[in-house]
């Protein structure tokens, strides 16, 4: 199955910083979270935006595919809609700043998809990642002018107990900090 990951965000949180360049342990966010999907699939996919050059810098020593979504600073749902454009299959997406997932939660969320259209962990009543789509789903979303979440929530999806690194993502220097004390 084919994983996408979002990477195209301002890291507006994080300062005059992108998030997804710092150093978590010796790769950085970005190249943690694609290491991790590549565990899982060879058919990884890739979404970015702000400092595109930076980041398909990192990325030419990755096999993966590249999309490049030019109305990034329009926010996640111009990145996901941008993905989900370029899919035709079932599809796990995830964040690039959700760095600790492992080549067994991609497994988890994808056999979670067997008799729903979405699947998705859930640690501590907080949705996390990766998320399962069905092809069908995404056509929907395509076909709809509502926000994706307002379309996943229209049909049967499934919450699946998930781990804490499943909702572990990196959006001010603090939650940076903290995790970067448990990386060193």
């Amino acid at each position: 199955m084919k994983v996408g990951i979002l990477a195209a965000g301002l890291s507006k949180r994080m300062g005059n910083v992108n998030k997804l360049l710092l150093k978590l342990g010796s790769k950085t966010i970005l190249e943690n979270s694609v290491i991790n999907a590549l565990s899982y699939t060879d058919d990884v996919v890739v979404v970015t935006g702000f400092e595109r050059e930076k980041s398909e810098e990192i990325l030419k020593g990755y096999p993966v595919s590249i999309i490049y979504n030019h109305d990034y600073a329009l926010g996640q749902e111009s990145s996901l809609r941008c993905l989900l454009t370029h899919t035709s299959c079932d599809i796990l997406v995830t964040l690039a700043d959700v760095p600790f997932l492992t080549k067994d939660d991609f497994i988890k969320a994808e056999s979670n998809l067997k008799n729903v259209l979405s699947a998705r962990p859930i640690f501590d009543n907080t949705a996390g990642h990766p998320v399962a789509l069905k092809k069908e789903l995404v056509e929907l979303i395509l076909a709809s002018d509502k926000k994706v979440r307002e379309v996943i929530k229209e049909y049967p999806n499934y919450f699946y107990p998930g781990r804490k690194e499943n909702i572990v993502d990196i959006d001010t220097p603090n939650s940076f900090k903290n995790i970067e004390n448990l990386v060193n």
